[in-house]
């Protein structure tokens, strides 16, 4: 009989990513021969960890994966991706990027993308690195000029009277002419061929069943983010874990090679490597997130 193995599995704690693993948390999607543990962190202690090789299968920052590539393979499911919009720039007055020069600006982790597109767009402002839930609130309160935006945050800041100094997602999918990878589900490859595919397979499964099964999904990861107040939860899941999130298409392919390069470009990464990705070994006809 062969030997159960731990499946040590990290996602952030926002609804996005609880509703990729939704059904496999729950149950309602199986894969045989593993136990699975669920971890959730906040993006920059995710990166951090994949530096280790902490677990077998984690989400990163996009830009990140040139410094793991060697130890991680990209999952073809779970990518987050915006198609014209992404991380937002926004102050607490309304802005300038050129206003925001030496200023202090909140960044949920460096690196990440939302600070990888700060650092494109406005070079000379100053990161400051901290928990990705309070920047709103440090803008709001006059603590940070500005800060960038990710999560479910992405929706809420407006109700804290903050104003958009600029979509950093939307102009940068504006001047590639590409949808924005913000973040990748990547796979330990000592697991080995075979059960990278397999267990690709099985969150494809889970984030499909989510797709068709959408209220109780929601129900159940509308706790994380904003929770049930914030009022957020299945305008940012449409966002964020939709078909995109189900196959990675060819034109999400494109625009990680192009936010790769363009990391090297800037010395954060010293090559560009292979795009290795995984693909699950059956085909699963694509849903939508409908109204639930």
């Amino acid at each position: 009989m062969e030997a159960i193995k731990r499946l040590r599995i990290a996602y952030t704690p926002d609804s996005d990513d609880a509703f990729y693993y939704d059904a496999l948390e729950t149950g309602q999607v199986s894969l045989a021969g593993y136990e699975l543990a669920f971890i959730r962190q906040p993006m920059s202690v995710l990166n951090r960890a994949a530096l280790h090789s902490e677990y077998d299968i984690t989400a990163i920052s996009s830009v990140l994966y040139p410094q793991i590539a060697q130890r991680y393979a990209i999952l073809s499911v779970g990518t987050s991706v915006g198609r014209g919009y992404g991380p937002v720039l926004v102050s607490r007055r309304p802005r300038t990027l050129s206003d925001l020069a030496g200023r202090p600006v909140g960044v949920g982790g460096i690196p990440t993308t939302g600070w990888f597109l700060l650092r494109c767009l406005c070079p000379e402002a100053v990161p400051i690195e901290m928990p990705f839930d309070r920047i709103a609130d440090a803008v709001a309160r006059g603590e940070l000029e500005a800060g960038v935006m990710i999560h479910e945050e992405l929706l809420y800041y407006p109700r804290l009277g903050l104003h958009r100094v600029v979509d950093l997602g939307a102009e940068w999918c504006q001047r590639n002419g590409l949808p924005l990878p913000v973040g990748l589900n990547v796979i330990r490859r000592d697991l080995g061929a075979s059960a990278m595919q397999r267990i690709c397979t099985a969150l494809r499964r889970s984030l499909q069943h989510a797709l068709e099964h959408p209220r109780e999904a929601l129900a159940r990861v509308c706790r994380y983010g904003r929770g049930p107040e914030g009022q957020c939860t299945h305008q940012f899941v449409s966002m964020f874990a939709n078909e995109d999130s189900v196959c990675l298409p060819d034109d999400v392919r494109m625009g990680l090679r192009v936010l790769l390069a363009q990391t090297a470009d800037l010395g954060l990464a010293e090559t560009v490597p292979p795009l290795d990705i995984i693909e699950a070994s059956e085909t699963i006809a694509p849903a939508s997130l409908h109204a639930a």
